[in-house]
Order: C-alpha cells, then structure tokens, then sequence
C-alpha cells in the first residue's frame, strides 16, 4: 500500500482560530496521513505555531473541525487529545529546568496499559543516547540542542501516533540538526509515526516531509509534492524564500536532496497499527557524540545561485513607478539583467551566518500563565533564567519588558503581529543583569509596539493598575510597573520615549529612571526614533534603581545612541542626604491644562518636604519646556514611521547590532496592518504624510530647533541642581471600554506625555518617585538633572524616600 492508501489520521476541515479578538488561522484544511511527514513552511507571523496549537486544542477553535483517526475531537481538551495519540512538541522547548533528564522523561510518561515507565524510558532512550549519557543532568545545564532532543524524547514518552512539531531547529546547531532529522526519519519509517512538522529551515524539512504546505496569512496557498521538492528551479519559482532558514553555510544543495538524513524518498508500508504497542529501535545511523557549535565561518561560502528572489517583471514595473520613472519592457529587463551579477552578492550574504551574540546561561521558554496567575493582565510569559552564582544581583528577580530579546523566549511586543516570534539573542542589558547574578523571571506585557501612556492598547487586552482594577497602569512599560508594585519581581527593565518608565513608575506607586540618553544601551531592544530611545530601572527601592543601573550602564560596542558614556558607582550617592541641594521648581510642569489640582498639590507638598531635609527651593520658570514637547511629536511619529514601519525595526545608515529574524517577523505587519492599534495608527499616519508630503524638513527642523531647548535647559540647571514637577499632570485614569471611540482610545494613550516627553526629546535624565496617594491612587514627582548626573537624582530620592512611608504623604 502506498502512502496515498494509507489511512487518513489527521484531518483538518474549514479550522478558524486565533488570539482573543484576532483571527490568525483562517480556513485551514489538511490532512496527514499514517506514517507520513508533511510539512508547513512559512516565514514568522503567517499562523503556523497558532496552527499547531488550534490542532492541538491549546487554543478554541472558532470554526471548523479537528478529526483524529476518524473520531472528532474539535471540543477536547488538550490532554484528552494527547491521550489518544496526538503528540505536541511547542516551540522553545518548554523542559522542565530544575528537573533531571530522568525526571522529565518520567513526568511524561502515560500508563496506556503497555509499557511500564521504565520500560517506556528504556525504549524512548534507545533512540536517543545522547540522552542517556546526560541522564541524571538539570534540564537547565543542557545546551539549547540538547533541551531540543529531551522535549521531543519526553513527547515520544506516550507513544504518540501522530508527532505535531513547531520549529525544531530554532537555534539549534547544524549536528543536533542532523541528528533531530535521522532520529524523525527512523522513527517515522520504522515505526508509522506520523508528523506534521511547521519550520522556517527549508533543508531540513525537504529533506524530511513527503509533501510540503506553504502557509501565508493564516491560510494554505500551495503545496510542494516530494517531486517539486527534488526540482530547485520549481521550488525558488513557487516559494521565493529567501528568508528561509537554512540548517548549513556550506553550498546549498539541491531542495529535497536527502542531505541531512541521507535517504531516498521512502516508501510506505501498510497502514501501521497504534504505536502504543509498537517495540522501538534504534536508528541505523548513530549520531556523532556531542561538539560545541563551530565558530563562524570567516570566508564568504560559495552558494548555488537563486538562494534569494530574483524581481519579476512586474516587482521591476512597481518599483519603476515608485521611483517616478518612465522606462519601457526593453529597458527593464535590461536592468534586470544588469542587476544579476549584483543579486549574486546577497545570494553569499544571505548564505552566511548573521554573526549574532552567543546566550551563555541556559534557560527554557517557560509558559504563558493563565488569569488565575495573571489577574492583571501584567505578564507575557513567566520563565527562570539564572545568571551567575554571585554577583551584586545575586538572586535578584528581575522581570523586562516584552520588547526586550530574552534568547529563547518568546516576545510580542504588545501586538499580535509579533505573537509567535522568539529571537535568539539577549539583548545586552540582559547579558549584563546574567552576568550580575540575578535572575530572569519573565517577560511584562507593555502597549502595542509600545506607542501608548497609557495600558489599554496591548493586543491581549488592557494591564490593570494594581491599586484599582480598572484604571491605567500606565505604558508603554506598564506590566513591568505592575509586577515590580505587587513584588511578583524585584526590579524590572522599561523603555522610555516618551515617558514609558517613569509613567507607569508614576501610576503604580515604584522608581522609574530614564538615564540619560545612551548611558544604557538599547542592542536587542525593539526601537522606536533612535534619539528618544531609552532603557532603564524600575524597582521598589531607590537603592536597587541606584544598584540596578550600575550594573546596566556603560558602552557596549553595539548601540549607535551610545557617545562615550560616562558611568558612576550610584550607589555611594544614597545616604548622603540632600542638605545644601538646590532644586528649581518648574513653573510649566504645573497648572497646565490637563492638570489635576490635587496633583499639583501633592508635587508641591513633596517640595517642601525636600526644603524640610535641608534642600533649598528655587522656583524656575522655562517657556523651551511646552516647546520641547512640540517638538518631541515630529521627531516621534516621522522617525517611528522610518525606523520601526518602514524599516521594520532595524532601519540603515548606522553601525549597530541587527536581529535579521526580528526584521523578518516585524515586516509581516503590512500583511497585517489592521490590528495595529489606534494609537499606532495615528503615529503613522502623522509620519507619512509629514515626510512624504512636507520631505521630512520638520523632522530635520525639530531636531535642529531641540539644540537650542536643550541649551535653555542646562542653563537653568546651571542655577540649580534638579528640576522638580509632576511626573504625569493627572492621575490614574479609567481604562476605556473596548468600543469606545477611535478618538477617546487616542486620548487615553497620550493626555499625559507633556511633562515626560521633553526629556527624551533632550536625553536629560529623569526620574519619578512616588509621592503619595489620592483617591485610592499613586501619584510620582518628578526629578531632573544634567547629562550622567544620575548620581546627584540618587542622592535626592533616597534622601526623599527614607524621610518617611510615602503612601502618608
């Protein structure tokens, strides 16, 4: 009986699916049948691990139905599905760290009647003796391919009938690659064992599946057969993925070509009966023992051409009319052809390796916690990242926002659009805070690419302040407020653009610092303008804020924002008190329009509790701080428009470190620009019209005009030490409903910027403090000082904070 005979196992009719409120899967059918391997290829963002979990039932099903050998199981749970065949291998691993190799085999293991468990462990580790030589090791020590080979030994704990795989081979090197692949080969044609298999690596599932599905937006828009696989000319010409991952840097064979399992396309036996009563055997090929991944290659490999897209005539036509050019069909293909010998070029770039930081500390993706664990709507995903033994943080739980790259977990950056992306690096601040010894404990929701004040925009729905549900915690770094204020973590990392630490720090009763510009470096961090870019503490205390950023500060070789940063020990200016301090009282950072009067009257109590530790007031008055936020917006919105929109979060023109899987996974949005959030819709409609109607002169205008501020600004810190006023003019606001208007939502993510977002706009640094309550609510005051003169900021905050319980104030 050939493959096509076979019984069908897996049948997926008509399935819809998705987040919440966002579709993502829509009218998916397929089907897989026993002991074949099919395959789904496609780039970040298309819906193939919400695919894999919809079949799995870790998501509902909004329409359509699920049927596994021949029984529907649409409305079951995920353990009853497993407990009648269906295997599920997620993506990130998702081991158990502090548990042994052992231990996490023996935690899967199901009593179906066969096997007892450590015959069930002595069959599974017969197929993988790398395993039975790390038996007894944490899951924590293993390497990121070795925790890859123990998920999916811990998965064929069970016996599966039907293996569901999401991407294997994500950051895992090219000899546990092979190996995955022999190992799924053997089990698959020793066995029956049927696969359904989602990767972006196109060597490594040619060479495995039977037939191929190509997945875009949700939907299935071709498939490849094992012929069309064999045939590189068809498979450039249907797919063009030259964003594919590849498993080797060496010269690309020929798709379907059998080298990474070395066989021939297999032939089928009969239909198989379950594998719960199967004996497994080991694969004939044994894999070779255990090496360190190989240093990046230093030559340019030689490639086989067409490894990147070549433009059709009409790409060519569109490009032409971009450009305003009239050209006729000749000329055309005359530049195209021109353009060969140069394409050829990024054929050997794209075949390189990216040359990307290396994680030193192991870890796992962890897990999303459900809103029994989440009642507020704070975390992404909860993890356990531990760093060095000791350190000045050691044992430190510390939480980062979820536009910070934490290597194998995932990140969304408040948007749908990203769900699904896991990068493979650590941002640089992440490495530093490892290497402190503290410890990682999660990723925070923050807004929709992070372009709010306020907590309602994220794509999962709003974060909840935790003095009173319902009301803002503030944005864009607000998960990370919520989880420092309730002690779910110890310390957090935020981003600031345009108040989005100290907002947050200011609506939910913490610390928040944003240093001065580049004195923190922003590598591995999702951007937004490159000169309002800032990461910083948010913390409990004033002395870990001080500890945190000693840690988090200095040069890295990496961030274009970086100009030779100057660095302190912040932690010698606590206790110093703040007698002989003079602080200049900011005339326009009150009694504006938007304020709350027992706002302004709680900053200004704080005040005089700073003149009553010795501090002596000054009051100053700035007309440049209303203009400084005017000109905060240009550079905001045009230059958000250029580097996160078009330029897919990476952008040109400046040396720095570039996470081309983040350009990959960010680009999807134009296939998805509805569910961008309001507030970034507005952003983007600003840009655009300002730099495609107006060429860009206000940008160019703002950034000019903002010297001149910014000199206003330290000549009146010249007369005094910090400047002090509210943080936000308002308190706390209500969360507003989800169908209110697109101008009530606006609204709410950005009534509250004009203190904060004048100090991105100079990169002076800031910091809010919490003064007191009212109406149930935390209100901040706000401290601001010349550039890397945190340690003077320090010194007053503690001094502040140690004066007395400020909920009393």
């Amino acid at each position: 009986m050939t493959r096509q005979d076979a019984e069908t196992w897996l049948e997926v009719s008509s399935l819809v699916g998705g987040y919440g409120r966002v579709p993502v899967v829509h009218g998916i059918d397929l089907s897989v049948a026993a002991g074949e391997v099919v395959g789904v290829l496609g780039h970040n963002g298309m819906g193939k691990s919400t695919l894999l979990k919809l079949i799995m039932g870790m998501l509902p099903a909004r329409s359509g139905r699920v049927r596994f050998r021949g029984a529907d199981v649409t409305a079951d749970p995920p353990h009853r599905r497993a407990l009648s065949g269906m295997g599920y291998v997620p993506q990130g691993r998702g081991i158990f760290p502090q548990l042994s190799v052992r231990d996490n085999l023996r935690f899967a293991w199901q009593d179906h009647g066969g096997d007892d468990e450590m015959a069930a462990m002595d069959r599974v580790l017969a197929d993988f003796p790398r395993l039975s030589a790390l038996i007894d090791r944490e899951g924590s020590t293993l390497s990121g391919g070795e925790q890859q080979l123990l998920a999916l030994a811990r998965c064929l704990m069970g016996a599966p009938d039907l293996l569901l795989l999401d991407e294997p081979t994500e950051g895992i090197q090219p000899s546990i690659i092979d190996e995955i692949a022999q190992t799924l080969g053997h089990l698959r044609d020793a066995q029956g064992l049927s696969i359904l298999l989602v990767e972006q690596n196109f060597d490594f599932i040619a060479a495995l599946s039977d037939r191929v599905l190509v997945l875009e937006r949700g939907q299935i828009t071709g498939a490849l057969s094992r012929a069309d696989l064999a045939d590189a000319a068809k498979v450039d010409a249907f797919l063009g993925f030259g964003a594919a991952r590849s498993t080797r840097v060496r010269a690309h064979p020929a798709p379907g070509s059998a080298d990474l399992t070395a066989r021939a396309a297999p032939t089928s036996p009969a239909t198989p009966p379950s594998r719960r009563s199967a004996a497994h055997h080991p694969p004939a090929v044994r894999p070779t023992p255990h090496q360190p991944p190989a240093a990046p290659a230093t030559t340019m490999p030689q490639v086989s051409p067409m490894t990147v897209k070549r433009p059709s005539h009409a790409q060519m036509r569109a490009m032409a009319d971009r450009f305003s050019m009239s050209m006729s069909d000749d000329e055309l293909g005359q530049f195209a052809a021109v353009m060969e010998g140069y394409i050829q070029t990024y054929d050997r770039v794209n075949a390189a390796p990216d040359n990307l930081p290396i994680s030193r500390y192991p870890r796992n993706s962890g897990y999303r916690p459900g809103p029994s664990e989440n009642p507020l709507n704070a975390w992404y995903y909860k993890t356990e990242v531990h760093g060095a033994v000791d350190g000045p943080l050691r044992g430190k739980r510390i939480v980062l926002k979820d536009n910070v790259a934490l290597a194998g977990v995932p990140m969304m950056n408040g948007s749908a659009i990203l769900e699904g992306y896991t990068p493979e690096i650590d941002a640089t601040v992440v490495t530093r805070l490892l290497d402190a010894g503290a410890v990682i404990v999660g990723k925070a929701h923050c807004e929709n690419f992070c372009l709010s004040g306020g907590s309602h925009t994220n794509a999962t729905g709003p974060i909840h302040n935790p003095w009173k549900r319902g009301y803002s915690a503030g944005g864009s770094s607000g998960g990370t407020a919520v989880l420092v204020a309730t002690g779910e973590a110890d310390m957090g990392i935020g981003g600031d653009q345009g108040g989005s630490i100290r907002m947050p720090a200011s609506k939910c009763g913490i610390y928040g610092m944003k240093p001065t510009h580049g004195l923190v470096p922003y590598s591995g961090i999702i951007p937004i303008e490159q000169t309002i870019d800032h990461v910083g503490p948010m913390t409990q205390t004033v002395a870990d804020n001080a500890l945190m950023l000693e840690v988090i500060a200095g040069e890295d070789g990496l961030d274009p924002r970086q100009y030779a940063p100057r660095t302190y020990r912040y932690t010698e200016a606590l206790g110093r008190g703040c007698r002989g301090l003079r602080i200049g009282i900011l005339k326009q950072g009150f009694d504006r329009p938007e304020s709350e009067p027992d706002v302004d009257a709680k900053v200004r109590a704080a005040a005089e509790r700073f003149a009553s530790l010795g501090a002596e007031l000054v009051d100053v008055s700035l007309e440049e701080h209303d203009i400084a936020a005017d000109l905060w917006l240009p550079i905001t919105v045009e230059g958000l428009q250029d580097l996160m929109m078009h330029g897919n979060a990476a952008g040109t023109n400046y040396r720095g470190l570039f996470l081309p899987s983040l350009t990959d996974h960010v680009g999807t949005w134009r296939n998805r620009a509805d569910e961008l959030s309001h507030s970034l819709k507005v952003c983007m409609f600003l840009g655009e019209y300002f730099q495609t109607q107006y060429r860009g002169r206000f940008y160019g205008k703002a950034q000019n005009m903002m010297r001149a501020v910014t000199r206003k600004y330290l000549e009146v810190l010249n007369g005094v030490d910090l400047l002090l006023m509210p943080t936000m003019p308002m308190k706390p606001q209500p969360i507003p409903p989800a169908d209110c208007s697109i101008a009530d939502y606006i609204q709410r993510a950005f009534e509250m910027v004009g203190n904060t977002a004048p100090y991105n706009a100079t990169g002076l640094p800031a910091m809010s403090l919490p003064c007191g309550l009212s109406q149930g609510l935390p209100i901040g005051v706000m401290l601001v000082s010349k550039f890397y003169n945190e340690t003077v900021i320090y010194q007053a905050a503690h001094a502040f904070e140690q004066s007395g319980e400020w909920r009393n104030m």
